[in-house]
């Protein structure tokens, strides 16, 4: 009799710590969320969602976690800035079962790109070399203007972010390096617009 409460007190204290971590990780990763992320909208470009503070400036638990999970927040403003986006310009949630055309001009910044993220919050898993694009590669009009498409397939664009094997939902990170002095004192810069073009429902697929 002894054993057996011995053994049911063991069960007890191991599914107790089982549990406890169960907690403790899904408290984390709901803590850290890109829906739950430490960033604020953007004045003016709705979509899009920024902090002028950095995660060495203001070390939160909350934004140093999110910077360690989503690699975020880590420089100082004057080094970099940062914004990312989860809807299109009417906010409604980036799918990979729609096709998005982002537009946009040279941005205030000696470098800046473009980065699609899958679901589980890295870089899709295919082959189509697309899953980010900047200062170094896109393809601008003679007034400095581009457009991206974004999808599944390239369908002859110029500029490309593949959604391929993203998952069901994708995450848009736009990095400024060495941003102008009007960006670092809190000036807005005029982001790129996402707007949403077709969805595959909508072609009875």
């Amino acid at each position: 009799m002894a054993s057996d409460t011995s053994r049911v007190r063991v069960f007890t204290w191991v599914l107790a710590g089982l549990l406890g971590i169960a907690v403790g990780v899904v408290t984390a990763l709901l803590a850290t969320s890109v829906m739950a992320d430490p960033m604020q909208t953007v004045p003016g470009h709705p979509e899009w969602r920024t902090k002028h503070a950095t995660a060495a400036q203001h070390p939160n638990m909350y934004v140093r976690a999110f910077a360690a999970r989503y690699g975020l927040l880590g420089l100082s403003t004057s080094e970099a800035k940062y914004c990312h986006t989860i809807a299109d310009r009417q906010g409604r949630p980036l799918s990979t079962a729609c096709d998005y055309e982002i537009t946009g001009q040279g941005l205030p910044a000696q470098w800046w790109s473009l980065t699609l993220y899958a679901t589980d919050g890295f870089l899709a898993r295919n082959d189509d070399h697309a899953n980010h694009i900047g200062t170094t590669n896109v393809v601008a009009g003679a007034d400095g203007k581009w457009s991206i498409r974004i999808g599944k397939t390239r369908d002859g664009a110029s500029n490309w972010l593949s959604t391929r094997n993203a998952g069901t939902q994708f995450v848009l990170t736009l990095r400024m390096y060495l941003p102008t002095q009007a960006v670092v004192d809190g000036q807005v810069p005029d982001l790129p617009a996402i707007q949403r073009m077709s969805c595959e429902a909508e072609h009875g697929s």
